[in-house]
């Protein structure tokens, strides 16, 4: 059922609500809504209402009636149409508009869409990702006993020993002999036999060593003279 709500200056002074038939507007008494106005006419305006058409007409009054700004003889009402008579407004809020739903109020559902919201919602929810365990360095066992050993990286060698040996001046004889008995192997003395104890070898290596030396200064003298 469609309603009107009478305002003055922003303040509400009647509702009323718009049945089959015919609503006058105006000063006298005998009106269905009257308006203690000197602005408006005695018969000022009526509203008809068929099923659910409504619309409102001017009854040839003094200072006309106006919808929403523009002074009209006859006009077919809708939702929100804003009457002036005199110095009152009047608002026409239509059927429809009434029974709409308010949209701040809470809907209902049933158990039935509620279980198939909360289905819908597991779905959609994203799996948690689980952190994967740190992974460990692979051992391998040792052929013969079943203690494993560590892998070494193929990248990965051993550290060089740092070369520490020092050249002899090319002068110093003696000591040419002896770091070359001491760099030189002894073998072992249990695989000897008597033929290897022989002086021979080593007393030639010697004397080979000395024949070297004195040529070679002997050369550098004669250079540099």
């Amino acid at each position: 059922m469609a309603k009107i709500t009478v305002n003055r200056e922003n303040f509400k002074v009647d509702e009323r609500d718009l049945e089959q038939g015919t609503l006058t507007i105006g000063r006298h008494p005998d009106n269905s809504l009257r308006i203690d106005d000197p602005a408006v006419s005695n018969r000022h305006a009526q509203i008809v209402t068929v099923f659910d058409s409504s619309y409102v007409e001017d009854l040839n009054s003094t200072n006309g009636t106006f919808v929403n700004g523009k002074k009209i003889k006859t006009h077919t009402l809708h939702n929100g149409d804003v009457l002036t008579i005199g110095h009152y407004q009047i608002l026409f809020q239509s059927r429809t508009a009434a029974a709409a739903p308010d949209a701040n109020a809470t809907m209902m559902i049933g158990v039935s869409q509620l279980e198939q919201l909360t289905q819908k919602a597991r779905q959609n929810k994203p799996a948690s990702k689980k952190p994967s365990p740190p992974r460990a360095h692979k051992t391998s066992a040792a052929p013969g006993n079943g203690k494993p050993h560590l892998k070494v990286h193929e990248n990965q060698q051993p550290p060089l020993a740092e070369d520490n040996i020092e050249l002899p001046d090319i002068d110093d004889s003696g000591q040419i002999l002896e770091r070359t008995q001491q760099i030189s192997p002894t073998p072992p003395l249990h695989n000897r036999r008597k033929s290897d104890t022989s002086p021979l070898p080593s007393l030639k290596v010697i004397v080979l060593a000395v024949l070297a030396t004195v040529a070679t200064f002997t050369l550098l003298m004669l250079i540099f003279k």
